[in-house]
C-alpha cells in the first residue's frame, strides 16, 4: 500500500468512528450504518487531494480525537449556522471555531470549489445536482453544496487548508477541476467509466422512473 492509500485509510477509519458517534444515544440515520457507501465516498474525495494536504488533514483528525472533539459532529454544528440558526446558537459551545485567517482560507477555497461546481452543474444537471442546491441561498430547499462544503472546511486546521489551497491553485494552473475529479472519482465508486457514461446512465433511470439516484447519504446524514 502507497503512502496517499494508508493515509486515506487512516482518514476514513477515523471519521467513520466520529461519523456514527455523531448524535450518540439516539436511534441511527441509516446511513450511520453504510459503512461501505461512507468509505466509498470518502475515499473519492482524498483519493483526489495532495498528499501533504491529505497528511495534514490525518494530523488534525488525530489531534481532534486525542482532545475528544468530534469533527463530523462539528461540521454539522457549523453547517446549522444558515440551516438551522436556533440550534446553532444553541450548540456552538460544542465547536472549536476556526482562527480569522484559517476562516478567510476556508472562504477562498470555498469559492474556488463552488465556481467549478458551477461548471458541472451546467454540464452534468443529472449526475451533480441530485436535487441539492449549490448556494447557501437557497438553504430552505436543502443543505447547499456551499455550506455543506464550507462547514466542512472550517474543522480544517490552518495547515490543512493551506496545503488543499496549494493543491487547489496548481491544478488550475493547469485547467484541472479539483470538484470534477472528485465527481469523477465518486462515479467510478458507483461502477461507471467516466462522467458521460453516469450522466447518461442517470437521466435514462431518472427520465423512466422519476427516481433520483444519490451519490451518497442525503438529508440530515450527508456524507
Amino acid at each position: 500500500m502507497d503512502k496517499i492509500q494508508e493515509t486515506i485509510k487512516k482518514i476514513v477509519e477515523i471519521e467513520w468512528e466520529m461519523f456514527t458517534s455523531v448524535n450518540e444515544g439516539e436511534p441511527h440515520a441509516s446511513c450511520q450504518d453504510d459503512r461501505l457507501t461512507f468509505e466509498g465516498m470518502r475515499a473519492a474525495q482524498f483519493r483526489e487531494w495532495s498528499l501533504h494536504a491529505a497528511v495534514e488533514y490525518l494530523d488534525d483528525l488525530q489531534t481532534a480525537r486525542a482532545a475528544g472533539r468530534n469533527l463530523a459532529e462539528e461540521k454539522y454544528i457549523h453547517m446549522m449556522k444558515t440551516t438551522e440558526p436556533s440550534r446553532y446558537s444553541a450548540l456552538l459551545s460544542r465547536v472549536v471555531m476556526p482562527t480569522d485567517s484559517a476562516r478567510a482560507l476556508a472562504q477562498e477555497i470555498n469559492a474556488i470549489l463552488i465556481g467549478q461546481t458551477r461548471l458541472l452543474y451546467e454540464s452534468y444537471p443529472y449526475v451533480s445536482g441530485q436535487g441539492r442546491p449549490l448556494y447557501s441561498a437557497f438553504d430552505y430547499n436543502g443543505i447547499s453544496v456551499e455550506t455543506y462544503q464550507f462547514g466542512e472546511l472550517l474543522t480544517y486546521s490552518e495547515k490543512t487548508l493551506s496545503a488543499l489551497k496549494e493543491h487547489v491553485l496548481a491544478l488550475e494552473k493547469s485547467n484541472i477541476s479539483l470538484a470534477r475529479r472528485i465527481l469523477e472519482s465518486t462515479v467510478r465508486f458507483y461502477g461507471y467509466d467516466s462522467l458521460d457514461s453516469a450522466e447518461s446512465a442517470t437521466k435514462e433511470r431518472i427520465d423512466s422512473e422519476g427516481i433520483q439516484i444519490s451519490y451518497g447519504c442525503g438529508g440530515v446524514c450527508d456524507i
